[in-house]
């Protein structure tokens, strides 16, 4: 049955341009290639971490790393807007976009090799240390291919090559962990950022970098998660977009954008999920995906997905998910912690940004481990490892929900540990003196 719906005239403001208002939460000029580098042996070739205070982060956010990064993002944005999924699909793709796409069917292979454990626990699966052991021992020749390099296996990496290899290798989680997270989602804009300041990647091919190979990593991923049941990393539980990602809505929203027929509150409508447009739009398919793996309703268990669908238009939507992005993502001291820098991407101290007096008595010990923050023992496990293993069907709810690294503990909150070695979070909502829910950055006006 072909699922038809009308004609929505634009609603667009009159006044409001897109370009022009997203080019505002940015310091640098919104078309401005990155600094280039020509020698691929610049550097030594290994990357550090150098985020552990807020002064660390202003230092970041006051540098041109900072300001180049984010700008890619928001121009592979801009070159994904009012394009579907199949805009590429029957035009011929660049030899390097090509190699690209070989390299991640090459790691979506590996997977097949390396089969989930038979023991298996509600939690992240051993076997995924072996399949990252082995995209570990292949990069380097995987890279090289990329450049059509002729250097033997044998023989040593050019120092950039290397940091290429470490920001992919990081972009498919933590073997120690066994999750995965928006950090890492990071490491793969790094990946590709990468290929831009070596000049692999050009600005005329953003559109394809986002909607041929951003979209073939997340099929990637979410194969790696089923799989291999990674766990959430620093996920928000319920207030958050999705256990894992961020990028395909920041990207799947620009896609929409100026869209005939699809308004944000389209995500309500179960019959335009189940159709082809979920094929076409990575927004829609995010939706789907979540209400597949997920009991309840969308309201129950992405409660933030609906308060979203509630924006006049997509224009806006994608302006909240860039200011969210930059808040929610390159601002939270948790998850950029982990950020590596090198010769790619440098860290430039700012000496003239000094510690605030009251962050350095606040400071506190840097948490490596997603769920250790108040002292839990117990790991979340994936939505598919919790699916599996829980006999009874019971839709997630704002009041009982996963316990993640970034939340606020009050004296409202408790932990159970059940019989059934599961881990949950209560909200007591009866203390009068309760914060209210964070006020969404999103433009509903």
């Amino acid at each position: 049955m072909t699922l038809t719906i009308p004609t929505i005239k634009n609603i667009n403001d009159s006044n409001y341009n897109h370009k022009d208002v997203i080019s505002k939460l940015t310091d640098e000029n919104i078309d401005k290639e990155p600094v280039t580098i020509r020698n691929v042996d610049s550097g030594t070739g290994e990357l550090n971490k150098y985020i552990s205070s807020k002064r660390d982060l202003k230092c970041f956010h006051a540098s041109s790393t900072y300001s180049e990064l984010l700008n890619f993002v928001i121009q592979l944005s801009f070159d994904c807007e009012g394009k579907s999924l199949y805009f590429y699909k029957d035009k011929q793709h660049s030899n390097h976009i090509n190699t690209l796409l070989q390299l991640l069917n090459r790691l979506d292979k590996i997977i097949d090799e390396v089969p989930p454990k038979p023991v298996r626990t509600r939690f992240g699966n051993e076997a995924f240390v072996e399949w990252y052991n082995r995209v570990e021992s292949e990069l380097p020749n995987l890279i090289n291919t990329l450049f059509n390099s002729n250097s033997n296996s044998g023989s040593e990496l050019p120092n950039l090559y290397k940091e290429l290899c470490v920001y992919l290798l990081h972009s498919f989680g933590d073997k120690i962990r066994i999750d995965y997270g928006s950090g890492h989602e990071l490491n793969f804009i790094c990946f590709l950022f990468g290929l831009v300041k070596l000049q692999y990647l050009q600005r005329s091919e953003y559109g394809e970098v986002v909607l041929c190979v951003f979209y073939s990593y997340l099929n990637l991923m979410r194969k790696l998660q089923k799989t291999y049941w990674l766990e959430p990393a620093g996920s928000h539980g319920v207030w958050g977009l999705d256990d894992y990602h961020f990028l395909p809505f920041l990207f799947g929203s620009s896609q929409l954008i100026e869209h005939k027929y699809i308004r944000p509150k389209s995500i309500r409508n179960q019959e335009i999920l189940s159709s082809n447009y979920s094929k076409e739009y990575m927004y829609l398919e995010c939706i789907d995906f979540i209400m597949k793996v997920k009991s309840g309703s969308l309201l129950e268990h992405s409660p933030m997905l609906v308060d979203i669908s509630g924006v006049r238009n997509w224009s806006k939507v994608n302006e909240g998910m860039i200011k969210m992005f930059k808040q929610e993502v390159l601002s939270k001291l948790p998850i950029m912690q982990h950020f590596l820098f090198g010769t790619l991407l440098p860290f430039i101290d700012n000496p003239e940004i000094l510690d605030d007096p009251m962050d350095v008595l606040e400071r506190k010990p840097i948490v490596t481990h997603s769920f250790s923050c108040c002292g839990c023992v117990d790991k979340v496990p994936s939505v598919f490892a919790a699916n599996t293993f829980n006999s009874q069907d019971k839709p997630l709810s704002h009041t009982n929900h996963e316990h993640t690294q970034e939340h606020e503990h009050t004296d409202s909150c408790s932990h159970n540990n059940n019989n059934n070695n599961t881990h949950s979070h209560n909200h007591n909502n009866n203390n009068n003196n309760s914060k209210p829910p964070q006020k969404s950055i999103l433009p509903f006006d």
